[in-house]
């Protein structure tokens, strides 16, 4: 059998990965009904928004700032530059909503939102999307990615025999959290400092707990805890710790998540969502709030990975 020389390989895949770039997944949010909202691209806007640009309401999922419609002439001139996504009015991409289904939305308004300013911060330019079919939103957790349309595309759903990515509505069992409890709490008195320890030490950890199943089938967990003594003073904080979690072969800690928030209880990410993004891949919606700044992103998660140290395949955010 006649083989290619190893430039012609080459050559040949470069060719190949130019006709079928990498898969892009953007985080959506939940618009209004039947509606979502997404953003594309970081631009700067730079004070120059467009005297067009039509004030809309604010969309239901929170940290998607205040979006207004925008014409497309005016969108057009932020995709000309060098590795800018292209999108328009009509275009279909995939939505995966997490409870193992993939439906279609059609690209209806343009919307923009101006955020950036002198300290740093991008804009976003991006799009309203309606549900194909409608009512697709009904009882989903109102954070979503977003692919481009793949004519390919199959829904994992519920009940088929593949298994899919997606958090699992029943509550974690009492014994199970009794284990992360002695878990979590044997990690706080090995990171803690002294002063720490005084307060949390003898003080049951009060537990956020979430169940999700990665793209194999397989269950895992995250959990955030925050022992609150009642003795902190009004400058000290209680120690939270979050901590990713596998059952099997017994329940263990994969990783480990520290404050990102100097205020509140937990002041840890929170987890609205996990998606399935086709090739075994699972994508965990996260909340992340920092005392000047508050995200919205999209990671592909990993076993034994933080947060800081997964894939990140979009942030949503502005702070100072």
């Amino acid at each position: 059998m006649k083989t290619l020389p190893f430039l012609g390989v080459m050559a040949l895949c470069a060719q190949l990965f130019a006709q079928y770039p990498p898969q892009r997944f953007w985080v959506a949010g939940r618009y209004d009904g039947n509606r979502i909202v997404v953003y594309f691209d970081t631009v700067q806007f730079k004070g120059t928004m467009s005297a067009q640009a039509r004030k809309i309401a604010p969309p239901v999922a929170s940290l998607f700032f205040d979006p207004v419609e925008i014409p497309a002439s005016y969108v057009a001139k932020f995709l000309t530059k060098p590795g800018a996504q292209q999108f328009a009015i009509g275009d279909r991409f995939d939505l995966m909503l997490g409870n193992g289904t993939i439906t279609t939305v059609k690209l209806t308004t343009l919307v923009g939102c101006e955020t950036d300013e002198k300290v740093g911060n991008d804009s976003f330019v991006g799009a309203l999307a309606t549900v194909e079919p409608p009512g697709s939103l009904i009882n989903t957790k109102g954070y979503y990615a977003v692919r481009r349309h793949l004519e390919s595309q199959r829904s994992k759903r519920p009940g088929d025999l593949q298994p899919y990515a997606g958090l699992v509505d029943a509550p974690v069992r009492l014994d199970v959290e009794t284990q992360m409890a002695r878990l979590l709490t044997g990690r706080m008195q090995a990171d803690a400092t002294k002063a720490e320890q005084a307060l949390a030490g003898g003080v049951a950890p009060a537990l956020a707990a979430q169940s999700f199943q990665a793209a194999d089938g397989s269950l895992r967990y995250y959990v955030r805890a925050v022992w609150r003594s009642g003795r902190e003073s009004t400058t000290q904080l209680p120690y939270a710790l979050g901590a990713w979690m596998s059952p099997v072969p017994t329940l263990h800690i994969l990783a480990l998540e520290k404050r990102t928030r100097g205020y509140g209880d937990f002041g840890l990410p929170e987890l609205p969502n996990v998606v399935d993004l086709g090739g075994a891949r699972t994508g965990a919606v996260l909340h992340i709030s920092q005392d000047a700044r508050a995200d919205v992103l999209l990671v592909d998660y990993r076993d034994g990975a933080s947060s800081k140290e997964m894939r990140l395949l979009q942030a949503i955010g502005t702070g100072e």
